[in-house]
């Protein structure tokens, strides 16, 4: 699922290829077909006039918004696209697959820009930073990757203690930290120029964790997982401090005088959709 910029409108699409439009309402009120077989991700262009598919048939769908249409196919990867995030505010596209690369597309002119080697093996996730010059990925082979688009190299690599990297999450406000899911169902945070994890939530799931997905004022953090349950963790409520492994960045990243302390967030998680 994938909301537009402006949260008028969001858009689903499952694993026999349809794509639905949903109202902030829940309200659905187009449904088509948009691929033969699984789709696996969605991303919006800047302006939302437009947007790009993804899924098992190995290629990726740019789609205008308005007419439902199908404007162009971006086909080159070998295998299943498994993650697809549209640059913050130019003309490009990420793709991450099941053939171990990751590329980047002009999608005016439908063609691949580059070809980035960074994995060796699926690519489950990626995302573009805010700032518009950083990627990163995440993949089956136990890494997350931070790619310079600037230099269209890899510029920093990060391997963590999860067997799988299954989902990567920049923070919305600090552009030097971010998040990733595994697949023991941990979830780990990270800044750039550091080589470990700063901070983790063992356990917070049972199984793979699909997607993470930040508050857009960063004090939320929401995950979904392949244990049918979707939780919101959360920071210390404001004047409460819990010692973590993050404290020695709690005078530096403050937001509205409440201390960056993730770790302990797991004391206040909710459970949705139970299975």
């Amino acid at each position: 699922m994938e909301w537009t910029h402006n949260a008028q409108w969001l858009v689903s699409a499952d694993g026999n290829g349809v794509i639905k439009y949903w109202q902030p309402n829940m309200n659905n009120v187009k449904v088509f077909q948009g691929h033969k077989d699984t789709i696996r991700d969605l991303s919006f262009s800047p302006a939302d006039t437009k947007f790009v598919s993804g899924g098992d048939d190995g290629v990726l769908k740019i789609w205008d918004f308005n007419r439902s249409a199908e404007e162009s196919q971006l086909s080159g990867h070998g295998w299943d696209v498994r993650t697809i995030d549209w640059h913050p505010y130019m003309g490009m596209i990420a793709s991450g697959g099941k053939d171990n690369v990751v590329k980047l597309w002009d999608p005016r002119s439908s063609k691949c820009l580059t070809t980035l080697h960074g994995h060796n093996n699926t690519v489950s996730s990626l995302q573009w930073n805010r700032n518009g010059n950083w990627l990163l990925t995440g993949g089956r082979d136990q890494n997350i990757k931070m790619f310079d688009l600037r230099s269209m190299k890899e510029v920093q690599a990060f391997r963590g203690p999860q067997k799988e990297v299954s989902s990567v999450a920049w923070h919305p406000i600090h552009e030097t930290m971010f998040a990733s899911g595994g697949s023991d169902g941990g979830i780990h945070f990270w800044f750039t120029g550091e080589k470990g994890h700063q901070g983790e939530i063992a356990g917070a799931h049972e199984s793979y964790i699909w997607s993470l997905a930040w508050h857009p004022m960063g004090h939320i953090l929401a995950s979904g997982s392949n244990d049918h349950t979707t939780r919101f963790w959360s920071r210390p409520r404001p004047g409460e401090h819990l010692d973590t492994e993050l404290a020695d960045r709690e005078q530096e990243e403050r937001i509205y005088g409440e201390a960056v302390n993730l770790k302990a967030s797991s004391e206040f998680h909710l459970d949705l959709l139970a299975g």
